[in-house]
């Protein structure tokens, strides 16, 4: 297909499922499965449906089905934020509108505005529905609407008769029994589904799942290019912090989990190890710890920086020896900057995956399986902490031994981490693959 294809000739694909832009590790994932759909498909037209669209500047994004049922407004407490009364009309609109498509050819819209009629257009558009990588399909909540949500931006795609796929995913983990009933349910209408991590190849199998074409790959993040070490060099430079004369260098990533789970009650116990961990490495090893906070929002509950400013507060006495980075950072001077640690202790898991992608030695702290998952793929879940157990002995404990171990663990990284990258990158082509051949089975 030539360059000079018309509008009608392009393959067009909607990426679903997306968060915000706000999340560093978010925006990494958007713009790898941008680029490889790139690559593998003849100049396709992507569209993409995000949570949070006010976040990404890309002249295709729009609200995702997330937009219609919650209001992201931060003053309002989490149940308030849900559209309770009108959720069931929302819902009805997309029905009607779905069946319409179905049956007469096009969509119909009952009162439906002209902002939510872009979302179900770009459905019906579409060539093909992806829905992007990450971890959406798991229990939260009281009642479960997020997750329903999600579950209904999937169908959705299927309801629209559309190929429909996913990027490496984490499923679960899945306390309710309807909760494992939906996603056996929608993942087997899914044309190709790639998980990245064996934990979740464990939860498929468990809830019933036997699908022929699920794959165990990496995270696309692995592949996520870094901008030049300079780069990261020059945002250490701003906040005063010299590569080579503050070293050894451990960087750090906090998550504000308590405020995101109500079932979670350790977040100053949490925040008191980190604390804890930073001291014992400027009092044994000397150097400077870096506070980064890869996630800005959109909400305040997701805002790095408010547990990283409590850890900081606990250390007023080491304040020279520790810096915060407050300002937002593009994911790929991010990646560099991580590359320049000597190690690092993440909770965020794409701020792990940016490290360990980089050769540095990574703690993780784990809130979801997640995070296990993704490290027992590179043979290192050795090193990975339960956020619900930390303490600052535990920690400090894993901290010596990663310090002491930590040529070795650069050593397999450099080994593994190529191979990883090689295999991330196949994703894009194995989509197109199939959908190139679905296309000549229709014609």
């Amino acid at each position: 297909m030539s360059s000079k294809q018309t509008d009608k000739e392009k393959i067009r694909i909607l990426i679903i499922n997306l968060h915000s832009s706000r999340n560093a590790g978010d925006a990494a994932l958007t713009r790898m499965a941008i680029q490889q759909l790139r690559e593998c498909f003849p100049n396709p037209s992507i569209a993409l449906a995000m949570n949070d669209p006010d976040s990404c500047n890309d002249s295709k994004v729009m609200g995702s089905f997330m937009t219609w049922f919650k209001k992201n407004e931060e003053k309002l407490a989490s149940w308030r934020q849900w559209r309770w009364l009108t959720a069931p009309w929302l819902m009805m609109e997309g029905l009607l509108a779905v069946v319409g498509y179905r049956l007469l050819g096009r969509p119909v819209f009952l009162l439906t505005p002209s902002h939510r009629k872009d979302l179900l257009r770009a459905y019906f558009e579409a060539n093909l529905i992806i829905s992007c990588a990450g971890n959406f399909l798991y229990t939260s909540g009281k009642l479960g609407l997020p997750f329903l949500i999600s579950i209904f931006t999937i169908a959705y795609a299927w309801m629209a008769g559309k190929p429909l796929y996913t990027m490496p995913q984490t499923i679960g983990p899945l306390k309710r029994r309807w909760e494992r009933a939906l996603v056996k349910w929608i993942v087997q209408k899914m044309r190709m589904v790639f998980v990245r991590d064996p934990i979740t190849l464990e939860e498929l199998k468990s809830i019933g799942v036997n699908h022929p074409y699920c794959y165990l790959m990496p995270d696309i993040a692995f592949a996520f290019p870094s901008a030049p070490r300079s780069e990261g060099e020059k945002l250490l430079a701003e906040y005063g912090i010299d590569v080579e004369r503050d070293r050894p260098l451990l960087g750090l990533t906090l998550l504000n989990w308590g405020a995101q789970n109500r079932l979670f009650y350790g977040q100053d116990a949490y925040e008191e190890a980190i604390a804890e961990a930073i001291r014992t490495f400027i009092v044994e090893y000397g150097g400077h710890a870096i506070l980064f906070s890869q996630v800005q929002g959109p909400t305040e509950a997701e805002d790095d920086r408010i547990p990283a400013r409590r850890v900081q507060a606990r250390l007023y006495d080491l304040d020279k020896r520790i810096t915060l980075i407050e300002r937002a950072v593009r994911p790929e001077v991010l990646k560099a900057t991580y590359g320049l640690m000597d190690i690092f202790i993440g909770t965020r898991l794409h701020s792990n995956i940016l490290a360990l992608s980089e050769g540095v030695p990574v703690i993780a702290i784990e809130y979801q399986y997640k995070t296990r998952g993704v490290m027992r793929m590179l043979g290192l879940e050795r090193w990975v902490v339960d956020i619900q157990k930390v303490n600052g002995t535990t920690l400090v404990t894993i901290l010596k031994e990663v310090w002491s171990e930590r040529e070795c663990i650069q050593e397999r990284l450099l080994r593994i981490i190529p191979g990883i990258i090689k295999k991330a990158m196949q994703i894009g082509e194995m989509i197109a693959a199939d959908f190139a051949a679905l296309k000549g089975t229709i014609r």
